[in-house]
């Protein structure tokens, strides 16, 4: 009766592992989706309603080719790999250390971030 306890704790423990595991993928996302220079809810290009999971898309000329994003008002708001900053009241744009990091048309900027300090964000 031991082993059959055992071997079933063992079995809830790895279907646990499972689900988390299926969990995080699920969260990463795959293919363009989610957060980068092809992102569709952060930093990928796109035109008026192109963007998913509640982004909005921003086409002005800071922005060439549009650029998917979130609000925010603190960091909190935003998904990893990106930063809260002021633009627009409170913008989540994709974090670079470097141009090369940003879709063509965009540089590496320093901006001011929500609700203070500075970051380097892919903007033109």
């Amino acid at each position: 009766m031991g082993s059959v306890s055992n071997e079933g704790n063992r079995t809830v423990a790895i279907t646990r592992m499972a689900l988390a595991a299926l969990a995080v993928l699920v969260a990463i996302g795959c293919g363009d989706g989610g957060v980068g220079r092809e992102g569709d809810v952060v930093g990928g290009p796109c035109e008026a309603g192109g963007c998913a999971g509640g982004s909005t898309c921003l086409v002005d000329t800071m922005f060439p080719g549009g650029t998917c994003t979130v609000e925010c008002e603190t960091q909190a708001d935003c998904p990893g790999g990106t930063v809260c900053v002021q633009e627009g009241g409170g913008t989540c744009l994709l974090a670079c250390d470097a141009a090369d990091d940003c879709r063509e048309g965009y540089g590496c900027i320093e901006k001011s971030t929500m609700p203070e300090g500075s970051a380097l964000v892919c903007i033109r």
